[in-house]
Parts: C-alpha cells; sequence; structure tokens
C-alpha cells in the first residue's frame, strides 16, 4: 500500500527519522529526507534502499529557520519536494533536560518552534496540493511524531516545554483531522523512551521503553490503515491500540 507513494519526512537524518525513511523506502516509497545535517543526509540517502521506480531526495534545512520567517536559498527546493508528497512525517524535535527555571529564554524558543511551530506551517504548505490529488485511494496523510510524555501521566523532571510541546502536538493532529474531514488523513504516533535514539541516551529518566523497530512498525501501520484518523497511538511495545 505505501508503495509508489511520495514520503516527506523531517528530522531524517538519524533516529527515528532515519529509520522511518529507510523501512518506507524498502515499502517501495520514495523519500524526501529534511534535516540540517547535509553531510549525514548525503550518507545517508546513499543507503536507501531504491529501484529504478525510486528518486530518493534530500533537503538540508534547518526548520527552526522556517518557524522564524527565514527563507534559505533552497526553500523553493523545500517547497518544491514537499508539493509533491502524498505523505508528510514531522519527524524533527528537540528535547529539553533542565528544570524549567534553568531553561533560557532563546532555548525554549528553540524546543517551541521546532517540536510545534515547524510541524504546523509544513501541515499548512502541504494540504493545499494534497487536497488537489483528490478523493483518491490510498489519501493523502499527515503522520505527527509526539511523545509518551504528552499524554499518558508520565512526567520526567527537565522535560516540561518538551512535554508541553508534544502535548501540542496531539491538538494539532485532532483539531486538523477534523477539519479535513477525511479528505487527509491526520494522526499522532507517541513513542516510549527509545535507547537507539540522542533523546534515549541522555534520558535518565525511568521511562518505558520500546524499540526503534517497534515505533517504526507501529508508524507503518497507522500509515497504512485507511481507518485510522484523529488518533494517538501510542507505540511502547504493546499491542496496537489508539489513546482517544
Amino acid at each position: 500500500m505505501l508503495s509508489g507513494r511520495n514520503i516527506f519526512i523531517t528530522g531524517a537524518s538519524r533516529g527515528i527519522g532515519l529509520a522511518l525513511s529507510n523501512k518506507l523506502a524498502l515499502l517501495g516509497s520514495t523519500i524526501t529526507m529534511v534535516a540540517r545535517n547535509e553531510d549525514l543526509l548525503v550518507d545517508n540517502i546513499r543507503k536507501l534502499p531504491t529501484s529504478k521506480d525510486q528518486q530518493h531526495k534530500y533537503v538540508s534545512y534547518d526548520l527552526m529557520s522556517l518557524a522564524r520567517g527565514v527563507k534559505p536559498n533552497n526553500h523553493g527546493f523545500l517547497v518544491e519536494n514537499l508539493e509533491k508528497a502524498n505523505i508528510l512525517i514531522n519527524c524533527a524535535g528537540l528535547a529539553t533536560y533542565k528544570l524549567m527555571p534553568k531553561l533560557t529564554d532563546d532555548g525554549i524558543l528553540d524546543v517551541v518552534d521546532l517540536n510545534l511551530v515547524a510541524p504546523i506551517l509544513l501541515s499548512k504548505m502541504a494540504i493545499p496540493s494534497m487536497l488537489k490529488q483528490g478523493r483518491r485511494t490510498p489519501v493523502p496523510s499527515i503522520l505527527n511524531i509526539s511523545s509518551l510524555l504528552s499524554a499518558t501521566g508520565t512526567a520526567v523532571s527537565g522535560t516540561s516545554a518538551y512535554a508541553a510541546l508534544k502535548a501540542g502536538l496531539l491538538g494539532l493532529t485532532e483539531a486538523l483531522a477534523k477539519e479535513l474531514n477525511g479528505k487527509i488523513r491526520v494522526n499522532a504516533v507517541l513513542p516510549a523512551l527509545v535507547p537507539e535514539t540522542d533523546m534515549g541516551k541522555n534520558a535518565s529518566a525511568n521511562l518505558p521503553t520500546v524499540s526503534l523497530l517497534d515505533v517504526v512498525d507501529t508508524c507503518v501501520k497507522v500509515l497504512e490503515d485507511e481507518s485510522v484518523n484523529g488518533k494517538f497511538v501510542p507505540a511502547d511495545g504493546g499491542k496496537f491500540r489508539t489513546l482517544n
């Protein structure tokens, strides 16, 4: 079902975004990888599974600049590839590990811009072209990568700002799904702590853990299941289910 889809993935240079890029390319999708680190993107895109019908691309882009109204020289290339996408995966994120009084104002704004403002702007940019695709099967899709910290009562000291913004993604997911009324599916996956990621390596809290493979499998199920829309789906190693 994902073969032949054009998928735009942010945060694609490492962690969940990179793992999703590899899995979805293996399933036959054409991937546009978006991240800041061009060296990692160049190296990773060479390793993506590729057939003659797949032309993977990358865009080296600082999404915090997008949130601040600054358009780099390659902004047009970002827009061009986003407008071709059948699926947008908002995976880029920035975690904090400081108690609220110790956070700098700039640090808070960075977390806000990357974790929430950028996904809102990218969704806004993607929706018009997705709607032009019409009511085809499968319908276009937006997938937001949130966190178990945002909605399950799990509280980790030093992650208040991060948890708040990931909760904001859930509000975006549910409201936008209703607004689009089935013309574009919008869902959120809420991973537990993933030890293989940068956040998982740095976290010291007693948070439930999940393998990177389980997170990717959960995302694929959400993308493939046309009945799932406006849902919050935990990725915690348990059975496939929704929280709303």
